[in-house]
C-alpha cells in the first residue's frame, strides 16, 4: 500500500463506490470527507472501499463520521469494506466501523 493520498469512483453491481489509496490523516481528512459528501448526495448507497488505506487517524475518522451524517441527512446510505490491520483496529475501537458496517445479505 502506497502513502500517496487518492480517491476513484465507480460501479460494482449497480452500487457507488468510492476507492481510497494511501493515508487518511490530518492533510486528507478534509478532502475525503468532502468527496464522500459529493458521492451519496449522487447516490443513495455508496460503498467505500478501504483496502488500500494504510494509515486512519482520528481526522479520517471523523471524515468517514461526518461523510455518514451527510449520507443520514439525506435519507442515504454510506458503508466501508475492506479496512485492514490498524484501520480495521480504528475503526473497531472507536465505534465507527459499527456505524458503517454494510447490512448482512438477505438470504
Amino acid at each position: 500500500m502506497g502513502r500517496e493520498y487518492g480517491v476513484t469512483h465507480g460501479t460494482e453491481d449497480g452500487l457507488a463506490v468510492v476507492r481510497v489509496q494511501g493515508e487518511i490523516d490530518l492533510m486528507t481528512a478534509d478532502a475525503l470527507r468532502d468527496e464522500l459528501c459529493a458521492a451519496v448526495q449522487a447516490a443513495p448507497v455508496v460503498m467505500v472501499d478501504l483496502s488500500g488505506v494504510g494509515f486512519l487517524d482520528s481526522t479520517g475518522v471523523r471524515s468517514l463520521f461526518d461523510a455518514y451524517k451527510c449520507a443520514a441527512d439525506l435519507g442515504h446510505h454510506l458503508y466501508v469494506r475492506d479496512a485492514q490491520q490498524w484501520v480495521a483496529k480504528v475503526l473497531d475501537v472507536t465505534g465507527v466501523g459499527r456505524l458503517l458496517t454494510p447490512p448482512a445479505p438477505k438470504s
